[in-house]
């Protein structure tokens, strides 16, 4: 299983989660390979160039899928052509954080600093990430002047949103939540439309004027290459979206800070075309400049 991503961020904790899914179901040995590079680029393009024999498989989400093509064209690669959907697994919801002895605590105070003829820095987990084309969707709809510092991968940008190099971020929960939990970083607000039971006295960016509407969700599928047997895909589609035991399985997962959202190959496909649809005009917007 190929990630494009360093270890400890959202999408390779997502990863090893599916890896283990597929271990207890079909009952084999899963190895992660994390290849960074390229926004996820480097580990989607070496899946396209895999054998289709359904030993290699790839996670992918908005940042290999939609934003790359606009990105990094020299790659010369389609995602959402070369490579078969086996399944989405998770979706994981955004959280607007600050270190935790910044003078910003609740969005307005951001929205403020963000109007100012200085602006505010704000990092991601790589140009055309979610994380980054959440921030994007945020400072349209804000009217904010925002500089954006892409890292490579998740892990390194919340280190300096620690440190105080960073002003915000909006990241990946799972990503945040172990900083959050050891007081390391604020939380200062979510991205889903309404507030999450998990932190019922956090609000959702959507509460603050001029912010209706605003969501803004990572999620994470498994993918292979173009001609992989059919039935190869069923299986490890079936293990990761069925089971007699899936209540254990989306606590497990929203122990981690993301939701589980089981989504099988057929109806996977049309799911990728809505996300095309809404995140494509954002990302080419925003990547061309």
């Amino acid at each position: 299983m190929l990630v494009g991503y360093p270890p400890g961020g959202g999408t390779d904790i997502a990863a090893r989660f599916m890896a283990q899914r597929m271990q207890d179901q079909l009952k084999g040995t899963v190895y992660v390979e994390n290849k960074p590079g390229a926004g996820g680029g480097l580990a989607t393009a070496t899946a396209i160039k895999a054998p289709p024999d359904g030993y290699t498989f790839v996670v992918g989400g908005v940042g290999t899928h939609i934003s790359n093509r606009t990105l990094f064209p020299e790659l010369g690669i389609d995602p959402m052509s070369d490579l078969l959907p086996v399944a989405n697994f998770s979706s994981t919801p955004h959280a607007l954080v600050v270190a935790a002895n910044s003078p910003y605590r609740t969005t307005a105070d951001i929205v403020k600093a963000g109007r100012s003829d200085k602006g505010l820095m704000y990092g991601s987990g790589g140009a055309g990430s979610t994380t980054h084309l959440a921030v994007v969707l945020f400072g349209e709809m804000a009217g904010m002047k925002l500089t954006h510092v892409p890292y490579k991968g998740s892990a390194p940008a919340n280190a300096d949103l620690v440190g105080g190099q960073l002003a915000f971020m909006i990241d990946i929960l799972s990503s945040v939540k172990p900083l959050i939990d050891g007081g390391k970083l604020r939380l200062i607000a979510v991205t889903t439309k309404d507030r999450m039971p998990q932190y019922p006295s956090v609000p959702a960016l959507a509460e603050t004027p001029g912010l209706a509407g605003y969501e803004a969700l990572t999620w994470t599928g498994l993918f292979a290459p173009k001609g992989t047997d059919p039935k190869i895909v069923k299986a490890v589609s079936d293990a990761l979206t069925q089971s007699s035991d899936l209540a254990a399985v989306k606590a497990r997962v929203e122990a981690g800070g993301a939701l589980y959202h089981p989504i099988p190959s057929d109806r996977f496909a049309v799911f990728l075309k809505q996300e095309y649809a809404r995140w494509n005009p954002i990302a080419e917007r925003e990547l061309k400049k």
